[in-house]
């Protein structure tokens, strides 16, 4: 089972426009209204793959109560924590003709430390060989330190924990060993605080990053990704496609793998093979739909993957 939490998940509001125009009113066209979040998005995307999961996270008011039918009507088991301030809502405006976005994303309601603490008692009940991830944004009145504490009590219930979170979390949560991270290049960069462009570049980095935590996907680097694990270093990229959004394309691939991971698989070629395509069907869907399975079991075959000499970088 994988249970994917999302801190601060969010009612998102998308629509298209001809063209933006600043200090005048804008009329959106083809109004669609989705459950948002990365943990809720990459829990999609692994039960759409065939993965048992369970979404989790905080939800409050009547936009909560939204976020959950939306999630109902997708058929997907649920086990949120109501709280007592509303869900956010988020908002993601698309150029018709470029695709282009805007995304207007608000820091959400305030959770309180007892209202966290609920989290736990979900965990302590997962059932063995179970998985954690712990997915995006925080919410006003949790911090990187509350967030560290749910990973280092995953890591002492030996239930693997993956984080995928903006950088600034994620750079306090290295040394409490979570299972899997995703960073992008720029998060790398700063976690780092050295300027890296190349594999070879980043090898030393992800070497250090190994003594903590056996996978790290390092995405946004040469056109492509770099799964690097206990068995080997792999750099994958997807085909030429047509981009038309990018929400949500990251979160499925974290979503993917951690489905190979709950299917057993071990070899990275196949784990990064099954992300970067869930990533490439999401990234051809318009406004803020995920990839479908069909989509991405259809990716697979055309994802470029290359060993990685850790010696050389290529």
């Amino acid at each position: 089972m994988i249970f994917s939490i999302t801190l601060n998940p969010s009612l998102d509001l998308s629509g298209t426009v001809r063209e933006l125009r600043f200090n005048e009113k804008n009329y959106i066209q083809d109004e669609h209204r989705s459950a948002g979040g990365n943990g809720i998005n990459a829990g999609i995307i692994a039960r759409r793959l065939g993965s048992n999961v369970v979404l989790g996270g905080f939800l409050g008011g009547a936009t909560g109560d939204e976020v959950r039918s939306l999630l109902r009507e997708k058929k997907v088991r649920m086990n949120f924590i109501k709280i007592r301030h509303q869900t956010r809502t988020n908002v993601t405006v698309s150029l018709q003709g470029s695709h282009q976005q805007s995304r207007f994303s608000f820091p959400g309601p305030q959770v309180t430390k007892t209202e966290f603490a609920k989290i736990f008692s979900l965990v302590r009940r997962l059932p063995k060989g179970a998985m954690v991830l712990i997915g995006g944004s925080l919410p006003p009145g949790i911090s990187p330190s509350d967030v560290a504490t749910l990973v280092d009590y995953c890591y002492r219930r030996e239930i693997p924990c993956v984080i995928d979170v903006p950088g600034e979390i994620l750079k306090p949560l290295v040394k409490h060993r979570p299972f899997l991270i995703k960073p992008n290049l720029s998060e790398l960069q700063a976690m780092s605080g050295k300027k890296i462009t190349t594999i070879a570049g980043a090898l030393p980095v992800l070497k250090n990053l190994h003594r903590n935590i056996p996978w790290v996907c390092l995405s946004s680097l040469e056109g492509g990704a770099l799964l690097s694990g206990p068995s080997g270093k792999w750099f994958g990229s997807i085909p030429q496609i047509i981009v038309r959004s990018t929400v949500g394309a990251g979160d499925s691939m974290v979503g993917a793998m951690i489905h190979a991971f709950q299917e057993d698989e071990t070899d990275g070629e196949a784990i990064l093979r099954m992300g970067l395509a869930a990533a490439a069907a999401t990234l051809t869907e318009r406004g803020m739909e995920l990839g479908s399975s069909k989509s991405i079991r259809s990716f697979q075959k055309k994802i470029y993957i290359t060993p990685v000499s850790s010696a050389s970088g290529g």
